[in-house]
């Protein structure tokens, strides 16, 4: 029954694709003769009544002619021109396209003449001059230049639309030449109006384009703001595609040159170009994202956030002739992607069986890439100037918008409750980590006093049963042994606890770091003689630590060493190097650690494959590695060739301290107490090795 459901939606949308496709052929099939006279215009003298489209009367020149005197036009023969109306535009050309109307004045009724008014679109034209020709005299009546590249005089009128007041002329006949030059599309229309209609249309206008201005801005902001939030690229794409969709209209509705031209004559050209740029990139990259293409096809995907970027870098070309190349160049394969990625959707629709709950987006991306293909052909002057064409697209952009931003809405809902239902989640798991370090540092407190007390009773009675047998010695030492594990590791918690408070501070001290190695390790073996743990290479050098702290690390560090390689010698060498770090290395000769295992050793807790028969918890090298990055140093660990591990311990040394406590040192001698074998080498690094 599900997959019936989904069948029956998916030809819902396929008959409803059709359709719009049927319709938006009927719709801008050019007329069946495009070669017709045109009709006469006849004014009445004493000024328009009504509003009159002039494309309805206009011609348009269709051959490559050089025309340097708007009067040539009157002579030329008919099979040059074209009908403005329902005929495809030259689409982007830097020429200028000419346009000529005859009309005639009839004779004046009265005194009471009325003020007209030629509006002239679209505002993103750059150049547009008028002339108006006496046809019997040719002597030029009156002429004007408008254009969003046109600065403004004191008597310029000011519209959304370039507006020039229509000339009080005396009856007769005429000739109206319009001459226009732009690096936009050639989408041009002309219309004339009385003074009062166009008040009034031009107020009804206004509020229209103002409020889907203000909505689409408000809109960015609120989708940028989720999109950061969430930090879901979907709905930054969206936000992106949002501000594309104002610049446009910004610069097409007439705003941009209205409120910018007196500041600078190219930022219409520049918003609307940007827009534009910016739109075909994030409409590809919000889809690519809504559809997941990285997820099942990482290479279209690439290639399609590859168009993106470069189709949005082609905005620099908004304010140029070559931004007539950059849309002959990106329009096409736009449309093409988009086509592309509503097949994908489709596909991976049907594969994964959601056909009904993706139906929304189906439609989303499905009528503003049909609408895009028609609105593409007109600009190229493919398809016919219709109110169909220009206005589909338009249209589809703002229930595009309205289906997206509902897809959006949804989808950040859904994040935020995500978002909302992890942060509990987590402030629930923070409360369970902390509840069980207390539970452990209150068990480890707890432990301690027992323990010791166990191992000090060992010894009193090692001492008390000195003549008894062995096996009684070898029971003692097994009752030391398994308390001094279980201190070491009371220890270790305890000190990880430490290191992981937010109250964790160092005590730093300047320390001779040589002399500490040397106390360390005599201790050591004095405590342990059987541990095989002896100084190679230290040099002098005065280090600020935290004594007791450091000794934890190279202690670990060294038990670590014994307790997988048992038998194997350990050396500890020191090394100071002009970069101003000393590096501290332990190295043993055991059978090394695999290389699997070498980027997660100093995880806590993580024990190697090969560990299972050795005890401990792995914290040893975790708490050395925190107390390193205390000291601002860093830890690595490395394996030879054949075997044996080196643990390197890179801390910063204090320079004016140790010139001042041995500036003979300093400059390259050994302590004399120390062993001068083994010369030194450096690493790449600048470690001494």
């Amino acid at each position: 029954m599900r997959d019936f459901r989904q069948m029956l939606t998916w030809r819902d949308v396929i008959s409803v694709l059709t359709i719009a496709l049927i319709a938006s052929i009927t719709w801008f099939s050019p007329p069946a003769s495009a070669r017709t006279d045109m009709a006469h215009l006849v004014l009445p003298a004493n000024g328009a009544t009504t509003s009159i489209d002039l494309n309805r009367f206009m011609e348009r020149l269709t051959s490559d002619r050089n025309v340097t005197d708007p009067a040539q036009l009157i002579d030329m023969p008919s099979a040059e021109f074209e009908p403005v109306a329902s005929t495809a535009g030259p689409g982007y050309t830097p020429r200028v396209i000419w346009y000529r109307l005859a009309f005639s004045l009839t004779a004046p009724q009265g005194n009471d003449i009325s003020r007209a008014f030629i509006e002239l679109g679209e505002p993103y034209l750059n150049e547009i001059r008028l002339t108006v020709i006496d046809d019997e005299t040719r002597n030029v009546i009156w002429k004007n230049v408008v254009g969003d590249r046109i600065p403004n005089t004191k008597d310029s009128l000011i519209s959304l639309q370039h507006l020039s007041e229509w000339p009080d002329l005396p009856s007769g006949h005429y000739w109206l030449m319009i001459g226009v030059r732009t690096n936009s599309a050639h989408v041009f229309h002309a219309k004339l109006y009385p003074e009062a209609e166009l008040v009034s249309d031009t107020e009804e206008h206004n509020l229209v384009e103002s409020s889907f201005l203000g909505v689409l801005l408000i809109g960015f902001g609120v989708y940028l703001t989720f999109g950061i939030i969430s930090r879901d690229k979907s709905v930054l794409w969206y936000s992106g595609y949002v501000l594309s969709v104002f610049l446009f209209n910004l610069g097409t509705s007439g705003y941009a040159q209205l409120l910018l031209k007196g500041i600078w004559p190219l930022a219409s050209d520049l918003i609307t170009g940007t827009g534009t740029a910016f739109a075909l990139g994030a409409s590809v990259a919000m889809w690519t994202h809504i559809v997941r293409l990285d997820h099942y096809n990482p290479v279209l995907f690439r290639v399609m956030m590859a168009f993106s970027i470069l189709a949005m870098i082609g905005s620099v070309t908004a304010i140029s002739d070559a931004y007539i190349y950059f849309t002959q160049i990106f329009f096409i394969p736009n449309v093409i992607l988009l086509f592309t990625l509503l097949m994908y959707l489709i596909y991976v629709s049907y594969r994964e069986r959601r056909l009904a709950s993706n139906s929304f987006f189906f439609i989303a991306l499905a009528l503003p890439t049909l609408a895009a293909n028609i609105h593409v052909l007109t600009l190229l002057g493919i398809l016919p100037i219709t109110a169909f064409t220009t206005k589909v697209y338009p249209l589809s952009s703002s229930i595009h918008l309205v289906m997206v931003a509902i897809a959006m809405a949804y989808r950040t809902q859904r994040l935020t409750y995500n978002w909302t239902d992890a942060h509990r989640t987590n402030a629930r798991a923070d409360q369970l980590a902390g509840e069980q370090r207390t539970f452990i540092t209150m068990l480890s407190h707890e432990f301690r006093t027992p323990l010791a007390i166990i191992q000090r009773s060992a010894e009193i009675l090692g001492l008390h049963l000195r003549n008894e047998p062995a096996p009684v010695h070898s029971r003692l030492a097994t009752i030391r042994g398994n308390a001094g594990q279980l201190s070491g590791l009371v220890d270790a918690f305890l000190t990880k606890e430490t290191l992981d408070s937010a109250n964790f501070t160092t005590s730093l001290q300047p320390t001779n770091i040589d002399q500490l190695l040397h106390d360390l390790i005599n201790r050591r073996n004095r405590e342990i003689p059987d541990q095989k743990v002896s100084l190679k290479n230290i040099d002098f050098a005065i280090v600020d630590i935290d004594r007791i702290l450091f000794e934890r690390a190279i202690i670990n560090l060294i038990d670590n060493a014994r307790k997988y390689a048992p038998n194997a010698p350990v050396w500890v060498a020191c090394n100071r190097s002009s970069n101003g770090f000393v590096y501290i290395r332990i190295i043993d000769a055991g059978p090394g650690i695999p290389v699997d295992d070498l980027t997660n050793v100093s995880n806590a807790f993580y024990r190697g494959r090969d560990a299972g028969v050795t005890q401990g918890v792995g914290l040893g090298l975790h708490i050395t590695n925190r107390i390193v990055q205390s000291h601002n140093g860093s830890m690595s660990v490395s394996v030879g060739e054949t075997s044996g591990t080196t643990v390197m311990i890179k801390i910063p040394y204090n320079r004016e301290e140790t010139v001042k406590a041995s500036p003979q040192n300093f400059f390259g001698l050994a302590a004399p107490h120390l062993s001068r074998k083994n010369p030194r080498t450096q690493d790449d690094d600048g470690a001494p090795s």
